[in-house]
């Protein structure tokens, strides 16, 4: 079925009878203590008044969490009074807190057998029962209940839900009958009686509630949604379709039903009356954002394929969200979904631009700050980094992954002292994981290196290789700057190398080698090794990649060669400041 079939179990009195919870353990085995060893009293003249004393201590240590004491006092309090009830339901709560199941039940039948005339020990009865697994005997608590109090309808509904719950839906159905002699039909009666039968597969019996329902009630207009879905889940789609239209021509503002309507459309391959309910239903403001958002992400899950179909499904999502907007213009959902899509199909600029729009509705959602902010990061637009970043970090202090975000937008902007407090601070706030540890360390790498730190650089790379000795991104930059001064090359060409073990085929991780070999003194290596790097996709467009290869080349003694490189890179941009000079000096300039 389309919309939900879960029994709804009944809970009558657990819920606001419970004073306490969680799995605490309660003290109460053996024998309880003496009632004057905890009262602090030699013996109680008046046992009516000491029974009352005991119980009422009991109840204020329970108020007070101390659920141990409790138990003491409520099992002193029976063992004064062996008939006190009271002392019996309040034990049987307690032990079921404690997740002592037996002793709880044991002690609320107890109480039922004390007390017969107390409802409330009944409905606890039957509520442990249930959750206890006890479905027979939860029906037997219910029955007995409406035995003497047969005017107590939400009974019924625990007593069918029991029944059903045994597969027993034939007795439940005659629960259900027995009340609604009683009570008239009403839309709660046929909505339970119709999700149990449903639930248990029984469609027939629901297709005929339902007929009956609309016969009593034909302004119901509910019905005949549920109705047609039940048709169209045995197969009878016309009859369906006519259900569907009797509902939308009771009630054309009925969004709910347009919206069963357009699964009804879409399963039978008629995308175009689909998307046209779809459309009315999303264009009413009163029907609540949260369905229609949870039926574009479901929309969102299935149209991620290149076919045409997908993509039509796409721009009619679109269009959708659209309407939303329009229909609910204060709130930052629709654009949130838009910036998903749009990010999905590549369109990372203008998904950005949804997001941001989000935030001004939404500004406490972490999610959408953090897409925010990776959109931020793969424009390499820096400024809105930081500032996007800075305006995160206010929200959120103590998310370390802003601070990351922070430090390096810092970092692209040379403000380096900047970006290592930042990066340190969010450092600090790490928990428990250690990949985001690593990023952290790694940047940290980054950044000291930048600021002419480094040693400090290079002891944040060896805490990111202890975190993973595997990762190419560490290796490969530490290596890098390494050969960059000059020093500890051996060590440096083992990393490099590793790192184009772990990630063959990166263009700056090849490059990466090169360098390494070019400072060694390699140069028939470092040449072969830029060749693969330039030749690699992208390689050749890298102007940092062609100056090297243009100093590897006079090195070798092809100046020629090497001046052409040079003028690659100058017109490539992204090479060394030196690099003008090197083209028009003709040769290297450290």
């Amino acid at each position: 079925m389309h919309r939900s079939l879960a029994p709804l179990l009944g809970s009558l009195l657990l819920a606001f009878t419970v004073a306490c919870s969680g799995g605490r353990s309660v003290a109460g085995g053996g024998q309880p203590p003496d009632p004057t060893e905890i009262t602090g009293e030699p013996g109680a003249k008046d046992k009516r008044a000491h029974v009352t004393r005991l119980f009422m201590e009991a109840t204020q240590a329970r108020l007070k969490g101390d659920f141990g004491r409790a138990v003491q006092l409520y099992n002193a309090t029976l063992k004064a009074d062996p008939s006190n009830a009271a002392s019996m339901f309040e034990l049987s709560k307690l032990y079921h807190a404690a997740q002592h199941g037996d002793e709880a039940l044991a002690m609320a039948k107890r109480a039922v057998a004390t007390d017969k005339e107390n409802i409330w020990y009944r409905f606890l009865l039957a509520d442990l029962s249930t959750q206890l697994g006890d479905l027979p005997g939860a029906a037997k608590a219910y029955q007995d209940i409406l035995t003497k109090w047969p005017e107590r309808y939400e009974v019924y509904f625990g007593l069918a839900n029991v029944l059903s719950a045994q597969g027993k839906t034939q007795e439940a159905s005659k629960v259900f009958r027995d009340l609604e002699e009683r009570t008239g039909t009403n839309p709660e009666l046929v909505m339970r009686e119709f999700d149990m039968l449903a639930g248990a597969g029984r469609l027939q019996d629901a297709r005929d509630l339902l007929e009956r329902a609309i016969a009593n009630t034909p302004g119901e207009t509910q019905y005949y949604g549920m109705l047609a879905q039940v048709y169209d889940e045995l197969g009878d789609s016309d009859k369906a379709l006519e259900m569907f239209e009797k509902a939308l021509a009771l009630d054309p503002d009925d969004s709910m039903t347009r919206v069963s309507l357009a699964q009804y459309y879409y399963d039978a391959g008629k995308q175009d009356q689909a998307f046209e309910q779809l459309r009315e239903a999303f264009a009413d403001p009163d029907l609540d954002i949260d369905p229609k958002m949870q039926l574009l992400l479901g929309i969102y899950s299935v149209s991620d394929g290149q076919d045409s179909a997908s993509q039509r499904i796409v721009r009619e999502s679109h269009a959708l969200i659209q309407v939303l907007k329009k229909a609910h213009p204060q709130s930052g959902k629709p654009w949130s979904i838009e910036g998903d899509y749009l990010l999905r199909e590549g369109r990372n600029d203008e998904a950005r631009t949804a997001f941001r729009k989000a935030l001004e509705f939404e500004q406490d959602k972490f999610p959408i700050w953090s897409a925010l902010l990776q959109l931020d990061l793969q424009l390499s637009d820096w400024a809105a980094t930081h500032a996007d970043a800075q305006q995160a970090i206010e929200l959120f202090p103590t998310q370390p992954e802003f601070h990351l975000f922070d430090g390096i937008a810092l970092s692209q902007l040379e403000r380096h002292t900047e970006a290592i407090d930042a990066l340190v601070m969010g450092r600090d706030l790490v928990v428990d994981n250690d990949p985001m540890l690593l990023q952290f360390w790694t940047s940290l790498g980054d950044a000291y290196n930048a600021a002419g730190r480094h040693a400090d650089s290079d002891k944040a790379y060896e805490r990111a290789l202890a975190l993973n000795a595997n990762d190419a991104t560490v290796l490969n930059n530490y290596a890098y700057y390494l050969s960059e001064r000059g020093e500890k090359l051996e060590k440096a060409e083992t990393m490099s190398r590793k790192a184009n073990e772990i990630a063959p085929g990166v263009a700056t991780y090849l490059d990466t080698h090169a360098w390494v070999l070019y400072k060694m003194g390699r140069l028939e290596e470092a040449r072969t090794w830029q060749e693969k790097a330039l030749n690699t996709a992208g390689g050749a467009t890298e102007g940092t990649l062609l100056e090297h290869y243009g100093d590897i080349l006079y090195k070798l003694g092809d100046k020629q060669g090497a001046l052409e490189q040079w003028k690659k890179a100058q017109a490539a941009g992204d090479a060394s400041d030196l690099i003008d000079r090197k083209v028009g000096e003709g040769r290297p300039v450290e």
